[in-house]
């Protein structure tokens, strides 16, 4: 389970931290293979995330140089995980501070419980310090449903992040597990 996990956290870094991609118009997005369905912002660009081991990016329009960006990933786990809990937290803690290290630096920013669609969940926000010059903020959200882990991640450039995370936050609130 913790090489999966590092490998998750550490692919969707990297996939944050280097996205480049162009602008069109969205609609609902339904995958019904892996079972779920999500609204993404209007006018974001829906990318198949397959390449990536993901199940879908959405990406934004590109602001200073940077094109937010938030995808989804989606996890079996053992049975025996059926909650977020203390454990699995550090886990995950301690893996994104190490790929962040690779890149520069990472600085936890704030963390909690919260909902996603009526779905019990947890959050954490962090900086990645790329350069002297270039900080990145994720805000990940994990939902653990029905034997998978849903891992959301929105990237954006520190001085941009306020600015898109009400459009991350509407389109999570639209999503669904289709049953």
């Amino acid at each position: 389970m913790r090489k999966l996990l590092r490998f998750l956290i550490f692919s969707l870094l990297v996939l944050g931290l280097s996205f480049n991609i162009i602008l069109a118009e969205t609609e609902k997005y339904v995958d019904k293979d892996l079972g779920f369905s999500i609204v993404p912002p209007e006018g974001w660009e829906v990318k198949d995330g397959k390449p990536y081991n993901l199940a879908v990016i959405f990406v934004g329009p590109a602001d200073e140089g940077f094109m937010p960006n938030f995808n989804l990933n989606i996890v079996a786990v053992p049975s025996e995980v059926t909650e977020i809990n203390e454990d699995l937290l550090r886990e995950i803690k301690e893996e994104l501070k190490a790929a962040g290290e690779y890149y520069g630096s990472l600085e936890f920013v704030s963390e909690g419980e919260r909902e996603v669609s009526n779905y019990k969940g947890y959050e954490i926000v962090y900086t990645i310090n790329l350069s002297e010059d270039l900080t990145l903020e994720q805000k990940q959200v994990y939902v653990l449903q029905g034997g998978k882990f849903y891992i959301f991640t929105f990237t954006s450039l520190e001085d941009t992040f306020e600015k898109y995370l009400p459009l991350f936050e509407e389109s999570l609130s639209t999503f669904e597990i289709l049953q």
